[in-house]
Formats: C-alpha cells, sequence, structure tokens
C-alpha cells in the first residue's frame, strides 16, 4: 500500500514538473498514469510551497517585485506545462470552425489569443496577491496550486477526450472513489491554509474551484467537443487564479 501511495507521488511529479527525480521502474501504463492523478494535490503543494518560500525571502524588494519572483518560480519548477495549456487553448477559440480550432491548438507556434491569455494570467495573479502580506500570499499561493492541480480529477471524471491520440486520451476517466480522495487530500491541504487566511475563505475558495472547473467542462464540450490535454491545463490556471480571488474577495 506504501510502495503504491509513493509511487502515485513519484509519477505525478516526474509528470507535472521538472525537478530531477529518478525515473519511475517500470512501464508507465494509462492504467498507471490515470491512478498517480491522485497525487495532484500533492504537486501543487510542493509547487505553491516553492513559490511561497520565495515571495517569503524576496520580501525586502517590496511586495509586488517579491510577488513577481515567487510566481516566475512556478512554471520554473513546471516547464511552463500549464501555462503552455493555457495558451494553446486560447489559441484554438479563435477560428469558429471546431476542426480548425483543434488544429490550432496542435499548432506549436503561439498565436495572439495565447499571448493575450499568458499576459492577463500574470497581470490577474500579481493584481491579487500584490496587495496581501507575506504570510496570507504564502498561504494563498499553496491553496491556489493544490485546487488547480485538483481541478484535473473532476474534470477527467465527466469529460470525453476530443484526440483519441492526445494527452486527454492517457489520462484515463478516474474512478469516482479516486476523484473523493483526491478532493479530501486537497482540502487536506489547501483547507488550513484558507482558514488561516479568513474563515470564510475555504467555503468560498471551495465552491468557486468547484464552479470554474464545472464551468470549463461545459465550455471545453460546446468548443472543441470536449477536453484534451491543452484544457487540462487552462483549467489548472483558471482554478488557480479564481481562488486567489475568492481570497481576495473575503478580505
Amino acid at each position: 500500500m506504501a510502495e503504491a501511495l509513493l509511487d502515485r507521488v513519484h509519477l505525478a511529479h516526474t509528470f507535472l514538473t521538472r525537478i530531477p527525480l529518478p525515473q519511475p521502474r517500470g512501464t508507465i501504463d494509462p492504467e498507471r498514469f490515470a491512478r498517480s492523478a491522485v497525487a495532484f494535490p500533492l504537486v501543487g503543494l510542493t509547487v505553491g510551497a516553492a513559490a511561497g518560500a520565495v515571495r517569503f525571502a524576496a520580501d525586502p524588494l517590496g511586495p509586488l517585485a517579491a510577488v513577481v519572483a515567487a510566481l516566475a518560480i512556478a512554471p520554473l519548477l513546471t516547464g511552463a506545462f500549464h501555462e503552455d495549456g493555457l495558451a494553446d487553448t486560447a489559441d484554438g477559440l479563435g477560428p469558429l470552425d471546431r476542426g480548425r480550432r483543434l488544429e490550432a491548438m496542435r499548432d506549436s507556434r503561439l498565436g495572439t489569443f495565447g499571448v493575450l491569455a499568458l499576459v492577463f494570467s500574470v497581470l490577474a495573479r500579481v493584481a491579487l496577491l500584490a496587495p496581501l502580506g507575506v504570510r496570507d500570499c504564502v498561504l494563498a499561493l499553496i491553496a491556489g496550486h493544490v485546487l488547480g492541480r485538483w481541478s484535473t480529477l473532476p474534470l477527467a471524471l465527466r469529460s470525453t477526450p476530443t484526440q483519441p491520440d492526445g494527452l486527454g486520451t492517457f489520462l484515463l476517466r478516474p474512478r469516482t472513489e479516486e476523484v473523493a480522495w483526491a478532493s479530501a487530500l486537497a482540502l487536506l491541504i489547501a483547507g488550513p491554509a484558507l482558514v488561516a487566511i479568513h474563515p470564510a475563505a475555504l467555503p468560498v475558495a471551495v465552491v468557486v474551484a468547484a464552479g470554474v472547473t464545472f464551468a470549463c467542462g461545459e465550455f471545453w464540450k460546446r468548443a472543441f467537443g470536449g477536453v484534451t490535454g491543452d484544457t487540462y491545463g487552462a483549467t489548472n490556471q483558471l482554478v488557480e487564479i479564481a481562488t486567489l480571488a475568492a481570497v481576495a474577495a473575503v478580505l
């Protein structure tokens, strides 16, 4: 049991980050990979804690510079994995034809919509985090990253991949109990952080994160016919920003 849990945590970090870890042993088939998704909230804790540590260490530079430094560490740790998904998804919304939308998402070149999505994403985080004190900013970063990674599981549970050869099909539809375990893990990590910021932050952030995840699933279905690896990344980013907005709203 403990070995299986460590394998999931290891595989999740290997997939979602560029932290130099030993390569997982054995064959990584879709079933094994899908089971590792339960540990995605722990990856959020790793990345969020690193960003929080940078925010704390850079505080003498002033809140704005410290927040920018904290925001820079996440894509460095993850290889801008989810940011790339957000940009590709935004580019995919350009064409009116659904088939051309999927082609635009596969195009490795960054388009106008993708650039704008990244710019507004970064600006939104800076605007929401800069007014917070050091402690609240660190806790908000952790909660945002945890709930962002969590969003992949409920999205995968109720969505259909659009591309049979894409990343979305590699993340098999998780079982309901696995989504429940991941949700409990996300609440166990993000819950105390949110309550420490403000007692109302926990229920507001959880409702907002769940609502944005559901809304994204519906929107991706209408826009693309289902989910892709890129839309998982885009949902992650949008839920993270929504969590920060929920924190800002209750303060």
